[in-house]
């Protein structure tokens, strides 16, 4: 069996959507502040309900999701939960709208959503990083099956 050259890769959300996903939630915070010191006891526990729930939801869309890829395993962290898969287990890989989809022989499909292929870059052929993910998942899965 081949020795494998970098032992772990990780991929988020691009770097511009979570900055951007940052900021949105720093202005809902900016807004109930600003609330806050006009508004009434119930719109500002609305507003603040509301702030928390958007700096939740950064959190967990934007800033948790990741795909690693280990000297053994895939590793993929959700929104809500973490799943790690053999590299002999996966039968396939491919990029979508929704994040790659990653088939196994055991565990059945799941999807990585932290790395994402528009429909425009599929309609149009374009090369993006779930294209290279995925590439570099099947090169894994091939050499520990060798």
């Amino acid at each position: 069996m081949q020795e494998l050259e970098s032992p772990q890769r990780v991929w988020q959300v691009s770097k511009s959507v979570r900055k951007a996903a940052v900021v949105v939630a720093l202005v809902f915070v900016v807004v109930a502040l600003v609330f806050t010191t006009v508004g009434t006891v119930a719109g500002v526990t609305a507003i603040w309900l509301l702030c928390i729930a958007v700096l939740l939801s950064v959190w967990r869309w934007y800033l948790v999701p990741y795909i690693a890829l280990t000297a053994d395993s895939l590793v993929v962290q959700g929104v809500f939960a973490r799943r790690s898969v053999r590299y002999g287990a996966i039968k396939d890989a491919r990029p979508g709208f929704y994040g790659l989809k990653i088939e196994t022989t055991n565990q059945g499909a799941f999807s990585a959503w932290a790395v994402q292929k528009s429909k425009f870059a599929e309609w149009s052929h374009k090369h993006t990083v779930a294209d290279e993910v995925v590439a570099e998942i099947k090169e894994r899965v091939q050499l520990t099956s060798a």
